[in-house]
C-alpha cells in the first residue's frame, strides 16, 4: 500500500476497496477452515449467529437485515436445518410464515463459532493498542452512518 503520507485522494477509494476485499476473504477462509467439518459452508455461521440472536426470525428477516440474496438465505437454511443445527415453526399469526430457532446442537455450536471470530479479530489485530481498537471501530460504524 502507498504510504499513508504519500496517499492521493483519487487511491483512496482503490485502497479501502481493496483493504476491505482482503479482509472479507480473509475471514470467509479462515472460518471456512474452522467450521468446514461441521458442514459449514459460505454465510451460515453468519445465519446461525443472527437466529441465535434474534430467536423466532425469519429469513426474509435475515436476507434484509445481513444483505443476501433471498435465495442463498433460502439454500444455507435448508443445510444449516438439515444439518440439525436450526428448527422452524409454523408462525402463529401468520400460518404462512416459518420462524428459525436453533436446536440444541445449534445452541452448542454457537459460543464455539463466536470463538472462533474472536480469534480472527484478534489475529488480525494483534499489533493495534486498545486505542486503535477502538479508533478503528469507531471509523468503520461511522462510515456505515452508525456514528
Amino acid at each position: 500500500m502507498a504510504d499513508k503520507k504519500t496517499l492521493r485522494s483519487s487511491e483512496f477509494p482503490r485502497e479501502l476497496g481493496r483493504s476491505l476485499t482482503f479482509l472479507h476473504r480473509n475471514r470467509t477462509k479462515f472460518m471456512s477452515e474452522k467450521l468446514k467439518s461441521l458442514g459449514f459452508s459460505g454465510a451460515m455461521y453468519m445465519i446461525l449467529l443472527h437466529v441465535d440472536r434474534f430467536p423466532a426470525t425469519s429469513q426474509d428477516n435475515i436476507a434484509t437485515h445481513m444483505y443476501i440474496d433471498k435465495c442463498n438465505v433460502t439454500r444455507r437454511t435448508n443445510k444449516l436445518e438439515e444439518l440439525g443445527y436450526i428448527r422452524r415453526e409454523t408462525d402463529e399469526n401468520d400460518r404462512r410464515q416459518k420462524n428459525l430457532y436453533l436446536t440444541d446442537k445449534g445452541k452448542e455450536i454457537a459460543p464455539k463459532i463466536r470463538k472462533y471470530l474472536r480469534e480472527w479479530g484478534e489475529s488480525i489485530t494483534e499489533n493495534f493498542t486498545d486505542n486503535e481498537k477502538d479508533m478503528l471501530l469507531f471509523l468503520l460504524e461511522k462510515m456505515r452512518g452508525k456514528a
